[in-house]
């Protein structure tokens, strides 16, 4: 604890000195970047839509576009299958993707993306402000992104729903649900109200969370098939109880709508930024990247979406209302559960046939 005040009283201070000099941190630096990454022609990031890719585009694209001239055209959704059909057709239309772990992972072994070109951005970002452990080879860390339990409050006035049992709980806790229509993180979460510790939820007993599921599915009033949903859900209330995205929950909560939800038993994942092996404009691609790694493009992120960013200085920027929805905040992440991408890599095929054929038939 003591730790974890003087990280917060060193941040808080950090942003005030800011604040009090009247100064817009980094400025040199986004003027220096602006030079280094200075280019034409265009590139196509593959990212999640809705609320999320507003807030990239206000946050990273846009200002890249002024600042450099090179265009950045937005496209959804990242998606493996598509990704290796490009890259096996030769028809590769993505340069830029914001991928989750898996997805790195599995392109990478199979030969479908680069390397990302770290000296160019150690040219706009010292090495040394990057969280090391976050970094990959073939992924830079874009997000790293959690999930919630997240309600009506207005439907559960006098008792608020605070585990995942409670969302298997229709007695209790009635209303209309909705759930996402994936395996990851549906499974951790079947195991999670069925109580499995946090600490020993891998391996995955798939057998025991497809029985957990199978309590739940009959109650299940809305399958999300795509994140950009969620803002629709949210904003018209049209379900009481979910599983939602903590980024999009968090914006519509500030927002004033009717929603609320508890980062206790949430799950994150890292994303990342990966660039296929055939990319047209990978230059351009590597070029973006680098811009979004500076401190103050995060924290300008940030205070859109409570995501984990891997510059260590953009938490300086952030205040705490917003840091207190970060997943991967030291006071957070004892809280939450990290989905473990290489368990998914190793097991995602055999997996997601379960999975469909579980899903198909509702």
């Amino acid at each position: 604890m003591k730790n974890v005040m003087s990280r917060r009283s060193f941040l808080a201070t950090t942003a005030m000195s800011v604040i009090a000099l009247g100064m817009r941190p980094a400025v040199a630096d986004t003027a220096k970047a602006a030079e280094v990454l200075k280019g034409s022609g265009s590139l196509v990031v593959s990212t999640w839509g809705g609320a999320y890719v507003e807030s990239q585009t206000d946050s990273f694209f846009k200002p890249f576009t002024e600042a450099t001239g090179i265009e950045v055209v937005t496209t959804g959704t990242p998606d493996a299958a598509k990704l290796k059909l490009m890259e096996q057709s030769g028809n590769v239309e993505w340069d830029l993707l914001d991928a989750e772990g898996q997805m790195m992972l599995t392109a990478q072994k199979e030969g479908f993306i680069q390397k990302i070109d770290y000296d160019l951005i150690h040219k706009i970002v010292p090495e040394d402000d990057l969280i090391k452990e976050s970094l990959q080879e073939y992924g830079f860390p874009s997000v790293a992104f959690g999930w919630v339990l997240a309600w009506n409050p207005e439907k559960y006035k006098d008792a608020a729903p605070k585990t995942w049992a409670d969302l298997w709980d229709v007695e209790k806790f009635k209303g209309r649900r909705a759930a996402y229509a994936n395996a990851r993180p549906m499974l951790e979460i079947a195991l999670l109200a069925d109580g499995v510790d946090k600490d020993k939820l891998y391996p995955l007993d798939l057998d025991r969370a497809f029985k957990k599921l199978d309590e739940l599915k009959p109650h299940i009033d809305v399958w999300v098939e795509n994140t950009g949903q969620y803002d629709v859900l949210l904003q018209n209330a049209e379900v009481d109880m979910m599983l939602g995205s903590l980024g999009r929950s968090y914006l519509a909560k500030s927002k004033g709508l009717p929603v609320d939800y508890t980062m206790d038993g949430g799950l994150w994942q890292q994303s990342y930024w990966i660039v296929p092996k055939h990319a047209p404009n990978a230059a351009n691609a590597m070029k973006l990247i680098a811009w979004m790694a500076q401190a103050e493009n995060e924290a300008n992120f940030v205070a859109k979406f409570p995501y984990g960013m891997p510059n260590k200085k953009a938490y300086a920027l952030m205040p705490k209302e917003i840091s207190d929805n970060i997943p991967t905040s030291p006071e957070n992440l004892p809280r939450q559960v990290q989905i473990d991408p290489a368990w998914w890599t190793e097991n995602l095929e055999a997996v997601n046939r379960r999975w469909l054929e579980w899903y198909s038939n509702r």
